[in-house]
């Protein structure tokens, strides 16, 4: 069966750099109110980001976020269910004090805990509190975040580490207790290196970016290929790891009205926070932003599933079967309201759900 989960909008303007959509102000009322919804109508899991720096814009756009962490175990008492899975930067915290915190959440949420390892894409995030190790962490980030993996392996297993490596030495480290259920890791790896590191250290790999969302065909085959990329190293490591794909959802009641408001989206966009995003403003000839890098950057490079009810099932059903998509991660324009359009009108139709 197919999995279902929600990007939580835990940074200000969601996922969607417009003006022509909801401020998403980043509350924990917000994010509370999201994620016992989502609960309620069957979501599997809540997955939220971690932001140290916006891309500013007219919309602020992620200048006000939460903490990812901190969120997720104040989320923890008030659910019952649905799986919580926060955010760490292992640029910004030391893998001996985010096993403690790990492990301090699952106490309160046995069995419901996960973790996402960020590797680090955005200099200016970590340049900005003086962690950018410069800029070859690129080059070797994935071999930092396997040592970072280790070490919070070594901990959650014994409560004890002695890990001698390139960025990371401990001698005699003790964190106790240890985690009572296991704590499953995902990565974001569409990388060689990325899907390799996955393979061998992660649970579950979600993709942020597919083909054109308007070809289910390409779509279908790249989501393949990155799947059975993935599920190829890890069988030979003796490993089972999944694929979550990540969306932003715009749906109407026809393909025609969802169409109408993926317009209205587009002619609000944030340019201003899409260059800041760009590094460039990558003018045209009439020095306007040309439209195909605004329509891409503008949705943080996520596909955008754009339709009817009955056409964004399909498609997710399609995914599921073909592509092997083991869970879908969704994010939406208007957090207040299309949770409960999805849950009445997407999920019902969904037959991967059914299985």
């Amino acid at each position: 069966m197919m999995g279902i989960g929600v990007f939580l909008p835990i940074a200000k303007g969601g996922f969607i750099m417009s003006k022509n959509v909801p401020a998403t102000w980043p509350t924990w009322e917000l994010n509370r109110d999201v994620t016992l919804k989502c609960e309620s109508l069957g979501f599997d899991f809540a997955l939220s980001m971690v932001k140290f720096r916006g891309f500013g814009g007219e919309t602020e756009y992620w200048d006000y976020a939460l903490d990812s962490l901190t969120l997720t175990a104040s989320l923890a008492p008030i659910t019952s269910r649905i799986k919580l899975i926060p955010s760490v930067t292992n640029l910004s915290l030391h893998p001996a004090v985010a096993a403690r915190m790990a492990t301090t959440i699952e106490a309160v949420c046995p069995g419901r805990f996960g973790l996402n390892i960020v590797s680090g894409w955005f200099k200016d995030e970590f340049a900005q509190l003086g962690l950018w190790p410069g800029d070859q962490h690129f080059e070797y980030r994935y071999d930092y975040a396997t040592e970072y993996v280790a070490v919070l392996k070594d901990l959650w297993e014994t409560g004890t580490s002695n890990f001698k490596g390139r960025y990371f030495e401990l001698n005699d480290a003790h964190i106790k207790p240890i985690p009572t259920t296991p704590i499953p890791l995902v990565c974001a790896g569409q990388s060689a290196k990325g899907i390799a590191f996955t393979a061998a250290c992660g649970d579950r790999n979600f993709v942020i970016a597919g083909g054109n969302t308007n070809d289910i065909e390409a779509d279908i085959k790249w989501f393949k290929n990155v799947t059975e990329q993935l599920q190829s190293i890890a069988r030979t490591l003796k490993r089972d790891v999944g694929t979550i794909a990540l969306f932003n959802v715009i749906v109407a009641e026809t393909d025609a009205a969802a169409n109408v408001r993926f317009e209205h989206i587009v002619t609000g966009a944030d340019e201003a926070a899409i260059a800041n995003l760009s590094g460039s403003a990558e003018l045209d000839n009439s020095e306007r932003m040309a439209e195909s890098l605004k329509r891409k950057k503008m949705f943080m490079d996520l596909p955008t599933l754009v339709g009817g009810y009955s056409t964004v099932a399909k498609y997710l059903d399609r995914i599921s079967d073909e592509a092997k998509i083991g869970a879908c991660m969704f994010a939406v324009p208007d957090f207040e309201n299309d949770i409960d359009i999805f849950g009445e009108h997407i999920l019902p139709k969904l037959e991967s759900r059914r299985i």
